[in-house]
């Protein structure tokens, strides 16, 4: 095993790391998992910029951003395939695994390190795995990767005077809705988990399900959510079914769509344009939040996804979410859809400037 497994460089309470673990599990993949710090010298000799995980493959070379690397394993490895065949289902799960990576991570480290039960437990656990690798001891690594992780929630938008708004009107709607639809199936677009499943999974696994205060919210608000977490962590005892095949989508899906067409994708569309733009929350208070060069990327990537797949049934679907704006609107900025066919090297990694965890 050891000579054909990819090796995940990470940390199990990572977000990212979680993601591409959750992934090479439903796969069967053989990985070997190896805490990692945040540092490495033979990562950094390949190239690699910074940002959890970098994978090494079997050959020895290196890899990074989980987007890139799924889509670059389904090559290898195309069967049971994450990418839904219908048009419609592949763009709708870009959406949704674009605003799991972009946007929802917001509230996973809001939530960690400003809620101090959840990074008790949460933070601890990180700690103990960056305090493997580091001449330190646990108590050490907590202490610094909280202060690390807290001084890059500014630029996320996201910090101590505005977390019970982030968590009151982003992340506990957002579950309700995900909840809501997988209380009718075991997966977002059916009997089989898609590549947005597993960028759900990835917050869920590593935050969400496991930080108290945030499970606690979970079992209240979607207790689907938390199966759908457990299904994916032990995949090996599961019967997965097939696609749904229905011509129309459910109300359900579309409004895990329309969920995000009240913040972040106003906010996305016009900070990725202006350089910066509000977050707009009920109440009147707005956070100014700017864009990044990484998030400028990942939108010109979503957008050429959207130019490539586009029809009236597409467009339909987004307009009865209610955001067909923020992209039939936006098609001018459409990127290049990655190629995929080698190791992905990405110069952009690093979502959140300066630190992720």
């Amino acid at each position: 095993m050891r000579a054909r497994a990819y090796r995940v460089h990470g940390m199990m309470q990572s977000y990212f790391t979680r993601k591409m673990t959750g992934y090479l599990d439903y796969k069967r993949i053989p990985w070997l998992f190896r805490r990692f710090a945040g540092m490495s010298p033979e990562a950094a000799a390949a190239g690699w910029p910074g940002g959890v995980p970098p994978v090494e493959t079997p050959d020895g070379t290196y890899m990074w951003d989980t987007t890139a690397m799924i889509h670059h394993l389904e090559r290898h490895f195309p069967e049971p395939s994450v990418l839904p065949p219908d048009p419609v289902r592949r763009f709708l799960g870009y959406v949704i695994e674009d605003a799991a990576d972009e946007w929802l991570y917001r509230t996973a480290v809001g939530s960690r390190w400003y809620c101090p039960e959840n990074s008790a437990v949460g933070g601890f656990e990180l700690a103990r795995d960056v305090a493997a690798r580091m001449p330190l001891t646990c108590d050490q690594a907590f202490a610094g990767v909280g202060a690390h992780v807290r001084s890059s929630c500014g630029p996320l938008g996201v910090d101590a005077s505005n977390i019970d708004l982030w968590i009151a009107q982003v992340l506990r709607p957002w579950m309700r809705v995900v909840g809501a639809h997988l209380d009718s199936q075991p997966y977002l677009f059916g009997g089989r988990p898609s590549l947005a499943d597993f960028a759900l999974f990835g917050g869920n696994a590593a935050h969400f399900a496991n930080d108290p205060l945030c499970r606690r919210w979970l079992d209240e608000d979607a207790p689907s959510v938390v199966r759908h977490t457990v299904r994916l962590l032990e995949p090996e005892e599961e019967d997965f079914g097939d696609w749904d095949a229905a011509r129309d989508l459910p109300d359900s899906l579309i409004a895990i769509v329309a969920e995000l067409g009240k913040r972040y994708l106003p906010w996305v569309s016009r900070a990725c344009v202006d350089g910066v733009a509000d977050v707009v929350f009920d109440g009147g208070t707005r956070v100014a939040v700017r864009s990044t060069d990484f998030l400028r990327e990942a939108r010109g990537v979503l957008l050429a996804r959207y130019v490539a797949l586009r029809s009236d049934a597409v467009d339909r679907a987004l307009e009865r979410a209610g955001v067909l704006q923020y992209f039939a609107e936006f098609a001018q900025q459409a990127g290049t859809v990655p190629d995929d066919r080698e190791p992905p090297r990405p110069a952009l990694n690093r979502p959140f400037p300066p630190a992720e965890a």
